[in-house]
């Protein structure tokens, strides 16, 4: 099995190594200026013409994307004279290498090298924003579930501590739910927070909100700040009911971005409620947080974008639909969305302990198949979809694979 931390290593090594490839340092999307800096290219050294561009870890994101996008494309639309001489006394629209008077004199001599108008962008997600850029930019698409490879490698070691573990116990709590950032795109957990707190919930689960590495002090502000996506009800409900609350810890009152790649031990919670970080968006994008509960042998339910519970299904999971309504993966409005996961939430924490236990029972083997279909024939789909989807990227740009060793890719990734 592959370290993700060496995927773009290996895809460049195995699958491009006549591409330019390019992605985003330590795969973080910079919201600030952007520049080259912010950029890792793997590259043979010598004259192709191809570059593809991994932006494969964050979802795309109106006003940021689209600056990536043209840094990646970069330098067409400039003249190779204006180029060189930006490449000298840093007067162009992004900071480069200076390039030496041999390399502009061969990138005059032969423009597609210096253009390389061959460009393919590579996501994780499925949305019109993608499409639309797709189009506007003449970029050649290829999908693959990243996240679905990170949480292969994040989470290897649970196989063996949960292998025996016996989803049919007594619980001591009914539910956990972390919600470590709270704000921009995330900051529908405020109201989720909100809702746990009005319907009397908080205390009968494990929840964490606001526990972040000094990232954001106060739901407060995200609350009064004119930008954020909080629908005016929301704002209304957690000024309400989140006046005693600023932080809420289940076991670190400081979490760095590295928990991502953590899960709390000795929980004791039954249903787990993912909260992704694509909610406010149209498109069909799932993190390594959704496999969290399923590495660990929990049902759950699932705050994210409309259709996410369908798209997760597509991989071969099952989920929880006549023990719960999950009517509420087609809901549009963001807030009744949230409401709907809160009352199956509380539903089911206000249901007599026997009756807990006879849907701890009937859950139990569709925990069972998630757990075991994860560590099974999951990495076989998500790995034969993302060499399906390779060569029809070659096939669609004219680029020849023949030398390509699919089978030995295919084994490392499965192995």
């Amino acid at each position: 099995m592959l370290q993700v931390d060496h995927i773009y290593e290996f895809l460049f090594e195995n699958i491009f190594k006549d591409f330019d490839l390019y992605h985003c340092k330590g795969g973080v999307i910079n919201t600030d200026q952007i520049d080259f800096k912010d950029i890792v290219i793997f590259t043979q050294g010598k004259r192709t013409t191809k570059k593809i561009f991994f932006y494969d870890q964050e979802p795309m994101l109106p006003g940021i994307t689209e600056k990536y996008i043209k840094l990646f494309r970069y330098p067409i639309g400039y003249d190779l004279e204006e180029v060189y001489k930006s490449s000298l006394d840093g007067s162009g629209p992004y900071t480069i290498a200076p390039i030496s008077p041999e390399q502009h004199a061969i990138n005059l001599s032969d423009p597609d090298q210096a253009y390389k108008n061959l460009t393919t962008i590579v996501t994780s997600e499925k949305s019109h924003l993608l499409d639309d850029y797709q189009r506007s930019y003449d970029l050649k698409g290829l999908y693959y579930f990243f996240h679905g490879f990170a949480a292969l490698d994040w989470y290897r070691g649970y196989y063996a501590l949960n292998y025996n573990k016996s989803p049919e116990i007594s619980y001591n709590y009914d539910f956990i739910t972390y919600n470590r950032i709270i704000n921009y795109d995330r900051s529908y957990r405020i109201y989720w927070i909100s809702k746990l707190k009005e319907l009397a919930l908080i205390e009968k689960g494990l929840v964490s909100f606001n526990v972040t590495d000094n990232m954001f002090d106060d739901w407060r502000d995200e609350v009064a700040d004119p930008k954020t996506k909080l629908s005016e009800h929301a704002r209304q409900h957690a000024e309400r009911y989140l006046t005693d609350i600023d932080k809420l810890i289940i076991d670190q009152a400081e979490l760095l971005g590295s928990a991502s790649a953590d899960i709390p031990r000795n929980t004791n919670a039954f249903w787990h409620v993912v909260t992704e970080t694509v909610f406010y968006y149209d498109k069909l994008h799932l993190t390594e947080k959704i496999f969290k509960p399923i590495v660990s042998k929990q049902p759950f339910m699932l705050l994210a974008a409309p259709g996410n519970l369908e798209y997760l299904r597509s991989y071969g999971f099952k989920t929880f639909d006549g023990i719960i309504d999950e009517s509420y993966d087609n809901i549009t409005d963001h807030d009744s969305r949230v409401d709907a996961v809160a009352k199956e939430l509380e539903r089911y924490c206000n249901l007599p302990a026997r009756e807990k236990m006879d849907i701890i029972k009937e859950i139990s083997p569709i925990v069972e198949h998630n757990f075991h279909h994860f560590y099974g024939e999951f990495k076989q789909i998500i790995t034969q979809e993302l060499i399906t989807n390779v060569k029809t990227l070659f096939q669609s740009i004219g680029y020849d694979d023949s030398h390509i060793n699919y089978t030995n890719i295919h084994h490392v990734l499965t192995h």
